[in-house]
């Protein structure tokens, strides 16, 4: 990690800066439907995390592809809640001094997320805390989820910065980490559980508090 080239800390959502007290939507829905979890992940990510869908409608899809037509409205109740959560998240108590910290040292901050698309005809408040981020994109905005390295251009893009000029901070090896070095990013692993492997090629830590101390230059102007 070429500290000196680094102008920006991507950061993901939820796990990283947001507590999830739902846990994660593919496990939960795939307890209701009794289905594998990697199944209702591939699911969410084709239908519910690269589109914005009628809440109703994507409940009926994925009710159906998961051969439970009958749980199309408890999975629809479901998903208005995860929506209804992003409006105002419970934070990490370590989230918001390490965006503000960060962000007054001089880097610049985005934010990055595989997120269910709220349903098109319905309005989600802004949370205060993306107020601290420059950009905030949802993989249901850029129609690509991580580690697709369309998303990580789209933050490029929007930050107009190249590869080597971002960290990305996340919680998933596969989504956040893997995806990010695939992109020519660099990458911390966040892992908050103490007994929980962490990724092999990246530094890892064990809340947002010990971030900064691994970013111990200054970004280049």
């Amino acid at each position: 990690m070429r500290q000196r080239e680094v102008r920006a800390i991507c950061f993901d959502i939820g796990g990283v800066l947001v507590r999830m007290p739902r846990g994660v939507l593919a496990t939960e829905l795939a307890d209701l439907f009794g289905a594998p979890v990697e199944h209702v992940r591939d699911l969410l990510i084709e239908h519910a995390k690269t589109r914005r869908a009628p809440t109703q409608e994507l409940a009926r899809i994925l009710a159906a592809e998961c051969a439970r037509p009958d749980a199309t409205d408890a999975v629809a109740a479901r998903l208005r809640l995860r929506v209804a959560d992003m409006a105002d998240p419970p934070l990490y108590p370590d989230a918001i001094t390490t965006l503000e910290h960060l962000a007054a040292t001089g880097f610049r901050i985005c934010l990055l997320s595989n997120a269910i698309g709220p349903d098109p005809d319905t309005h989600i408040p802004t949370p205060p805390y993306f107020a601290l981020a420059e950009v905030v994109l949802h993989s249901w905005q850029i129609g690509a989820c991580k580690p697709d390295p369309a998303a990580f251009h789209a933050v490029e893009s929007a930050m107009g910065l190249s590869p080597h000029q971002l960290i990305n901070v996340g919680d998933s090896a596969r989504f956040d980490i893997d995806g990010a070095l695939a992109a020519g990013w660099s990458a911390i692993h966040l892992v908050r559980d103490a007994t929980a492997s962490s990724h092999p090629e990246v530094p890892r830590i064990g809340a947002l508090t010990e971030l900064a101390p691994l970013l111990t230059e200054r970004p280049c102007p």
